[in-house]
């Protein structure tokens, strides 16, 4: 049994429910990107649910804030895993829009590109220098290998409401030439 097997069985008998996000929710939108970890999306009012599961597979809680909380594991050769922890409603809704994909024979949900260009451009508008250009180059190919349109005022709002004017600006502008 694969750990992404374990981790849908585990998460399925406790009743919780997860979201791929991060790298490899990138490359399932036709870019491709190498990751080192696993994140996942969960609801926050799971928390320690989430935490006793993992550590019930030897992971250790390597550094957690508010948002967020970084996993160790249990060997070298095994993914650290990593949460973006959630509030409930918002959880909910990215949930009911995600899509189902196979993953290292595991079947996992992933958020919508909409929902996935959505949190990396939070992530831009909060980020340390160090992890900008990774976020930025990820929303730029997405962009890019999707067509989105970035003139649409429905895109533009999304940049809006979770970037700023700014780093609209500097996606269209990269992504025209």
């Amino acid at each position: 049994m694969t750990f992404f097997q374990k981790l849908q069985t585990l998460a399925f008998d406790a009743g919780l429910e997860f979201l791929v996000i991060g790298g490899l929710a990138v490359n399932f939108y036709g870019v491709s990107r190498e990751t080192a970890d696993l994140d996942l999306l969960v609801c926050r009012d799971h928390r320690d649910i989430w935490c006793k599961l993992l550590s019930g597979l030897n992971y250790t809680i390597q550094h957690e804030a508010t948002a967020f909380i970084q996993f160790s594991p249990p060997q070298d050769s095994a993914w650290p895993v990593d949460f973006m922890l959630v509030a409930k409603p918002t959880f909910d809704t990215m949930v009911a829009a995600a899509r189902e994909v196979s993953m290292y024979q595991a079947s996992v949900k992933i958020p919508t590109l909409t929902h996935l260009l959505a949190m990396k451009l939070h992530a831009l508008k909060h980020s340390h220098a160090r992890r900008f250009m990774k976020d930025y180059l990820d929303v730029e190919n997405l962009v890019r290998a999707n067509q989105v349109d970035l003139q649409s005022e429905q895109i533009r709002a999304s940049f809006l409401k979770y970037g700023d004017l700014e780093l609209y600006e500097k996606i269209k502008l990269t992504c025209a030439a």
